[in-house]
């Protein structure tokens, strides 16, 4: 019966991934390197909002999470993480509609990656090189790649040689994965090194000399538009919502269950571990740019390039501290690393994000919701080699969507998707000992851990719920830069309804078939 209920008898996957992958793969996800930008929006949106305490918070308020996914990923260890759990929990619609809006939020994200590789990572190194060699051809050659043609024809090639590592399995994707989190790693701690080094007295300096404006007027630009630089501790508290833009995908080793070595003890470590190090990572970034640019000079240049002020004269778009490189130092590595390490952090995240939904995709369709075709997996290379030519081409014409249209300009609750995501898991974790008695009491030992008689799990998934309705309220709080705007919210939601109502028409199609599709969410899917 379970090759007539699942669309096969195993599923072809092969557990590769180690603890060392695992920890690397969530970190990849989060982007090691957009510090470097949500510095620059956040300040500019939330207004007395010290980042580096955001950091800081991000920990504890982030835990909770990190035990739900892992716990619920200790007791279920299938691809697919939160579809597999909510589905057999709650119900299978609910665990297809929060997976089905994740896959589409990441492919948006996707579509983006090569934007922001060139005209976040390489432009800025070639200006700043430019500028720190008084160098006309540079700056000439930077305007000159930024080009949309140019983009997407990078962008083409990049989806295509992703395709091709996950084709090749689990293995070559983690290596190609490791190159580029070195790369991004490196940038990372230069920018902090580099910083540290220069001090405020020469940033200030070089900033005067070389700008074309002025330090000090900076912030008063700033103050008579009306910005506030004065550190709260109410707006840093809403400001957290930018960290955890930032800290989205501490744990998406989850979704690769299906293929992780010592599944239990991996996906503990490495979504807990994987939130403290780029938690501390960011804290270092804020701390550093803070003590050389100076605090209310960040907030102040943040908040005059983003509203498009006309005090704000810099030759790059918006003041992101990678492209304030040439004002730092005139030295060309430093400027290579820091943005070269920004250049590859989307890239790596395109690949781990592309090889997330591919195993999304896989256990949608081993459930049979999607055509079947869709799990078959390559009996040498085991990976699912359907999937991931539907994946790259979705991923193409999301990038031409976002290059030639304006229709994801709209996507701006990125966070708050997610965030409703993890409010429907922490409910599922909240009543899973109680629904899904078998699974719980086969659970391992520390999934069934008790505090007198409540299971742990149902208090994480309880606090798991609370903290992420409230980063849920901070996103939907008027900033600096706007109000609400419902209209807007509702089309970030529309992928709620249309995946239930997907899930609805594939029910009626496989009750015709004879096997009513309830029948594999009854059980766990076999391995």
């Amino acid at each position: 019966m379970t090759e007539k209920v699942y669309a096969r008898k195993t599923s072809g996957l092969v557990r590769e991934i180690s603890l060392a992958d695992a920890l690397m793969y969530n970190i990849a996800c989060m982007g090691i390197l957009f510090v470097l930008v949500y510095t620059t929006w956040g300040l500019a949106l939330y207004p007395g909002a010290h980042l580096p305490t955001t950091a800081l918070l991000a920990i504890p308020l982030g835990l909770p999470l990190a035990f739900c996914y892992a716990f619920l990923s200790a007791s279920m260890p299938r691809s697919g993480g939160d579809y597999i759990w909510v589905s057999r929990i709650l119900h299978p619609a609910v665990g297809f509609m929060i997976s089905f809006s994740l896959v589409f939020m990441l492919l948006v994200a996707i579509g983006v990656e090569p934007h922001w590789c060139i005209q976040y990572g390489i432009y800025p190194m070639l200006q700043g090189l430019g500028i720190a060699m008084n160098n006309s051809g540079l700056i000439s050659l930077a305007e000159a790649i930024s080009s949309p043609v140019v983009i997407q024809i990078l962008g083409l090639a990049y989806f295509i040689l992703i395709g091709l590592v996950i084709a090749r399995g689990v293995r070559t994707a983690m290596r190609i994965q490791w190159i580029l989190f070195a790369i991004s790693a490196i940038g990372a701690f230069t920018y902090i090194i580099t910083l540290l080094a220069v001090g405020p007295t020469n940033f200030k300096l070089n900033f005067n000399t070389l700008s074309g404006m002025n330090y000090d007027a900076v912030i008063e630009a700033a103050r008579q538009a009306g910005y506030s630089t004065t550190f709260t501790l109410s707006a840093t508290l809403i400001g957290v919502v930018y960290t955890f833009l930032n800290l989205i995908g501490y744990v998406f080793s989850s979704y690769v269950a299906g293929e992780i070595k010592e599944v239990s003890k991996t996906q503990l470590i490495a979504t807990t571990c994987s939130l403290i190090m780029l938690a501390l990572l960011m804290f270092g970034v804020y701390q550093v740019t803070f003590y050389t640019m100076g605090a209310e000079f960040t907030a102040a240049i943040s908040y005059l390039g983003v509203s498009g002020d006309p005090a704000y004269r810099l030759p790059f778009p918006e003041p992101f501290p990678h492209a304030m490189m040439p004002y730092i130092t005139s030295n060309p590595i430093p400027i290579i690393l820091v943005n070269l390490g920004f250049a590859v952090t989307p890239l790596l995240a395109g690949l781990a994000y592309i090889f997330l939904i591919v195993r999304n995709i896989f256990a949608w369709s081993f459930d049979r919701v999607v055509p079947t075709a869709l799990s078959k997996v390559d009996d040498r290379f085991h990976s699912p080699y359907v999937s991931t030519i539907v994946v790259i081409i979705l991923a193409m014409i999301f990038q031409a969507l976002w290059i030639y249209t304006t229709v994801f300009q709209f996507v701006l609750y990125l966070t708050t998707v997610i965030f409703t995501i993890y409010i429907i898991v922490g409910i599922a974790a909240i009543i899973f000992p109680y629904k899904k008695k078998d699974i719980f009491e086969a659970s391992p030992s520390f999934v069934k851990a008790k505090i007198r008689s409540i299971p742990v799990i149902t208090i994480i998934g309880a606090l798991t719920t609370i903290i992420s309705a409230f980063i849920v309220y901070a996103t939907l709080v008027p900033t600096f830069g706007g109000f609400l705007e419902p209209y807007t919210l509702a089309l970030n939601l529309l992928p709620f309804p249309t995946a239930i109502a997907i899930y609805a028409v594939a029910s009626l199609y496989r009750k015709k078939t004879g096997i009513p599709l309830e029948y594999a969410f009854k059980e766990i899917p076999p391995m």
